[in-house]
């Protein structure tokens, strides 16, 4: 039992420090494209948490979608084969089986490969598409192809599948992907800010537009994007009011 105990214990460390890792990482490639480590030192444990939310929600839809298409191929491939049936081979017990073997193992990867190709150029279209609305700007088709390609690869690569440790080395890769992924979206959604009026800003001149970077405990981040991505901290009683950025 105490042994029991211990391993959960254990685990849950474990855990808490990948999730950290995760959170951290996320956040120093965010916070040094805007040359601004030191921000991270302020940030609260709360802020690492929907961080670690976010990159999570990413890495499970970009799983979904890879998964989705990949079923629909299976199943496009299964009515195919109802309308033209392929060639059935039976395996004989004493006798050669070679070729039969040979030809399932071509067809095996014969499907593998029309796979990879259906995910690619659908995943492709549908990420051009999204780009083409402004739903992800062209700079994040880069990190979206590459975080397609790790799955899809994981999930149709036979060495992968059979080798546990090249399995973890994947998913790390993928995690990692992917938090610089989440810091790349912020850093694109930088104009959608909410603006900040400070009570002591006497002029509204276009230098001195204020967004709202991150809040933590009682202290707001602002981010000038029109003076090299000035940065300052803020308290919250020096803020006079917040308007949304939308247009």
């Amino acid at each position: 039992m105490i042994k029991k105990e211990l391993s959960i214990t254990e685990l849950f460390g474990v855990l808490s420090v990948i999730a950290l890792s995760i959170s951290m990482l996320s956040n120093t490639y965010f916070y040094y494209s805007l040359d601004a480590l030191w921000v991270m030192s302020i940030l609260s444990p709360s802020f690492y948490i929907s961080e670690i939310i976010k990159v999570v929600v990413i890495m499970a839809v970009m799983i979904t979608v890879v998964g989705f298409l990949m079923d629909i191929y299976h199943r496009l491939i299964k009515i195919m084969n109802r309308v033209h049936p392929n060639k059935r081979y039976r395996l004989v017990s004493g006798e050669d089986n070679q070729i039969a073997v040979d030809a399932i193992k071509k067809s095996a990867r014969k499907f593998q490969t029309g796979q990879s190709y259906f995910v690619t150029l659908f995943s492709a279209v549908f990420i051009t598409v999204l780009a083409g609305l402004k739903v992800i700007t062209f700079a994040s088709l880069f990190w979206v192809s590459i975080l397609i390609g790790t799955i899809l690869g994981s999930f149709t690569n036979t060495e992968v599948k059979r080798d546990n440790t090249l399995k973890f080395f994947i998913f790390a890769i993928l995690v990692i992907l992917t938090a610089c992924f989440s810091a790349h979206l912020k850093l694109n959604s930088l104009h959608k800010l909410p603006i900040a009026i400070l009570k002591n800003q006497q002029v509204e001149k276009e230098t001195q537009i204020w967004n709202v970077l991150d809040a933590t405990q009682d202290k707001m981040i602002l981010l000038n994007r029109n003076e090299n991505n000035k940065i300052k901290i803020v308290k919250f009683d020096e803020i006079n009011q917040i308007i949304s950025n939308h247009k």
